[in-house]
């Protein structure tokens, strides 16, 4: 009696579970996904046409949960991808940068760019640089100013990070049908890292090994599911950059740097502090800093994402034992300390 009513039992709930509602499994399809990439970036107010990528990463998310799905690597104009029918939350991105990482890529919501930040031997070794090195002569330097202060302490409390390799990047809702043949999908890509120029004026350019500048009041990173502007986070850090010598439209000479970035925090309370820390071919470490938060924030060198400062002009006194040579950048000159930068795969 009691094996019949186990018997019955089972078979009751082989009833019920067997009638459960499923959802219908399609097979996979095939997509053709064209990537139109805008590689123009502006920079020093000209269009400079960059690269193509060597490969795109292109990412499927679920669109309700947002959690990551599958992913295809691809050439830069794209390819083709076996997927299953359905809607999904869509991100590609070159995957050939050095600099730029990306975190966060099991959800939508959190998949970020983001770069490094240098060591705390090298973040260390220019704090130094600021604080007993010799502060360089300005023709328009206020004595009472309290700028340099600022830096210093700027660089000491917020993280200080490599600029970041351009990212192009297209995100978009799309669904994927479940029709024979082939199914095109268009998607644009466009990059989500700023290029500027800074150059000052600056006097015994002959006697300049090298120099490096920091940059404070710019941001950490960017959430790449979001539009540029949207997915630009507010964590204020200090970038670094190198910087070379070099003429201007009349001839003047000047130090300047290219560099890429984020973009500068949002927040109105940060200020944009540009420190150059150049080494001399005597064996000296010089400092000059300026707040440049006004200049970055004109109209016109927004446009050309570029800053000329022409109305101060750095001066480095002669070395009083020179060591010889031509000067301008002598490779025999004790420079930067190399790191080498951990990438993760």
């Amino acid at each position: 009696m009691r094996r019949r009513l186990f018997i019955l039992a089972f078979a009751i709930l082989a009833v019920l579970t067997g009638c459960e509602r499923r959802e219908l499994q399609y097979e996979n399809v095939i997509v053709d996904l064209n990537l139109n990439l805008n590689l123009n970036v502006r920079v020093n107010g000209r269009i400079e046409k960059m690269p193509d990528p060597e490969m795109m990463r292109v990412m499927f998310f679920d669109p309700y949960s947002y959690d990551f799905v599958t992913e295809s690597y691809l050439p830069a104009k794209g390819g083709r991808v076996t997927i299953a029918p359905g809607k999904y939350k869509f991100i590609a991105y070159n995957f050939d940068t050095e600099a730029t990482l990306i975190r966060g890529d099991k959800n939508y919501d959190t998949i970020e760019a983001y770069t490094n930040e240098v060591s705390s031997a090298l973040k260390s070794n220019m704090l130094n640089a600021l604080r007993y090195g010799k502060l360089a002569h300005a023709t328009k330097a206020d004595p009472e100013s309290d700028v340099w202060e600022t830096a210093i302490r700027k660089v000491q409390e917020s993280a200080v990070i490599y600029e970041p390799d351009h990212l192009y990047v297209s995100h978009q809702d799309i669904e994927v049908l479940n029709i024979q043949g082939t199914q095109t999908i268009e998607a644009e890509a466009e990059t989500v890292i700023e290029t500027w120029q800074i150059s000052v004026r600056i006097k015994n350019e002959q006697y300049m090994a090298s120099a490096r500048a920091l940059l404070t009041g710019q941001i950490a990173s960017n959430f790449i599911g979001l539009p540029k502007e949207e997915g630009k986070t507010d964590t204020d850090v200090t970038l670094m950059f190198d910087m070379n010598a070099a003429f201007d439209s009349d001839s003047n000479d000047i130090v300047v740097g290219q560099f890429n970035t984020f973009g500068k925090n949002p927040n109105v309370e940060s200020r944009l502090l540009l420190t150059i820390i150049i080494k001399t071919v005597g064996g000296d470490t010089i400092s000059w800093t300026r707040d440049i938060t006004d200049e970055f924030m004109m109209e016109e060198n927004i446009e050309n994402q570029t800053i000329e400062i022409i109305d101060e002009t750095i001066e480095i006194d002669p070395p009083e034992n020179p060591t010889g040579g031509n000067g301008g950048f002598q490779p025999g000159v004790d420079d930067w300390d190399q790191e080498d930068i951990p990438i993760t795969i």
